[in-house]
């Protein structure tokens, strides 16, 4: 199939030039390598996003959409659908695809099945060479469905292709950011304040919840934003504490707290931000609660060395917040990795204190990470149940840098 002539008619910057990927497939190639691994087969869609700027819609449950990477080759192949060419020709960093065929049979309905494309990938795989080798998969992400990938893992096993788990190789490498996404994500930090002051303003008696995810969402978006890859969180008053719940149509009302939750995403590359305001009256206990848990940021960037793992760094908050009085009413004192994501998720396997097995991260230049503050006000202190801020950092050369200017106390808007 002849991309050319759509490719032709690209006018449009890509977010990222040429070498920018060819260093990043490189990097791919050599810790495959280091794992005596011959190549890996890459589906989860923000991997593939950062391997080649390929970001699609619509990774559904049985789409073996994926990028073949070598560790003894420059080749990056791309294995997708026919319906998916023009999304294709205007990736330029897609050099070399192989259809999946979407043949019909006489009443329309499509003959493709998951074993059918399984077969064409392994097929590729051994006129490539690569019977009797050991290939990774990425077991653990959101596309495609479990029973998918078991398929293609049955599939190349009986072709004579060993596989193992890959799930975490290429997302090791994204952890560190370079220079040119280093400013995207300094772009989406100035992005994501301003959807959190058009939110501010939107914040009134009689407003509802999808009022104020409105008022964030045009303002991000009329900025060059994307969807970010998690819905906005709005909660207010009884449901302030809810917490990866969507914005209702509950209106806001006096001595309500309105939480509001969401990233800007610039080019996929996601900022994370929660400030917390009051309609009226603020319960002074929670100001003041909110007040001292306002200098963890600050005793963070003043502990943050080179080096230094973030699980050492997540002891320092945790041990503020119990220092001042407010670890007995924490939700949540900690964070992950932030960077490129795409639908469902905006979270990854990587954490500020690791979870799940998942290895520890040392803070160096380009690491960039959420930190979050989350407290359950005792119910004596009024009907609203929660209250939080979260900043997103980014470690320099000169240290441990919060990317929002917006304060992090309660802030009233009466």
């Amino acid at each position: 199939m002849d991309l050319e002539p759509i490719r032709r008619s690209i006018d449009w910057e890509q977010p990222f030039p040429p070498q920018e990927y060819d260093d990043r497939r490189r990097r791919v190639r050599e810790a495959l390598a280091a794992q005596d691994v011959a190549a890996i087969y890459v589906t989860n869609p923000p991997d593939l996003c950062w391997l080649t700027g390929y970001d699609m819609v619509w990774f559904h449950l049985r789409c073996l959409t994926g990028l073949l990477i070598r560790a003894d080759s420059d080749e990056a192949v791309l294995f997708d659908y026919v319906t998916h060419k023009t999304i294709v020709a205007t990736t330029p960093e897609v050099r070399e695809v192989v259809w999946f065929r979407e043949a019909s049979d006489a009443t329309g309905t499509s003959g493709r099945t998951v074993e059918k494309d399984a077969a064409i990938i392994a097929d590729h795989m051994i006129e490539r060479g690569l019977r009797g080798a050991r290939i990774a998969l990425q077991l653990m992400c959101f596309s495609p469905h479990a029973t998918t990938l078991l398929q293609l893992g049955e599939t190349l096993n009986e072709a004579g292709i060993a596989t193992g788990d890959g799930s975490v190789t290429v997302e090791w490498l994204r952890r560190v950011k370079s220079p040119r996404e280093q400013v995207v994500m300094r772009d989406a930090a100035q992005i994501a304040d301003a959807g959190m002051v058009a939110a501010q303003g939107a914040i009134r008696e009689g407003a509802r919840e999808t009022d104020v995810e409105a008022a964030a969402m045009t303002e991000m978006l009329g900025r060059g934003a994307g969807y970010p890859a998690l819905r906005t969180m709005v909660g207010s008053g009884p449901r302030s504490g809810t917490r990866h719940s969507p914005p209702t149509h509950r209106t806001l009302k006096r001595d309500d707290l309105i939480y509001v939750d969401f990233c800007a995403s610039l080019h996929r590359y996601h900022v994370n931000l929660v400030r917390t305001f009051s309609v009226g009256s603020c319960d002074p206990r929670i100001a003041e609660m909110m007040d001292k848990a306002d200098r963890s940021i600050d005793i963070l960037i003043q502990a943050a060395q080179p080096g230094m793992p973030l699980s050492e760094l997540q002891s320092v908050g945790e041990a503020y917040a119990t220092e001042a009085g407010l670890m007995d009413k924490a939700w949540f004192v900690g964070g992950y990795l932030m960077g490129l994501s795409l639908p469902p998720d905006w979270v990854g396997n990587l954490w500020v204190g690791p979870r799940f097995g998942m290895p520890d991260v040392t803070l160096e230049p380009g690491v960039v990470f959420n930190f979050e503050n989350q407290f359950d006000p005792p119910p004596d202190w009024g009907h609203n149940t929660g209250v939080a801020y979260i900043d997103t950092l980014m470690m320099t050369e000169t240290g441990l840098q919060p990317l929002s200017r917006l304060p992090r106390t309660v802030q009233d808007v009466s």
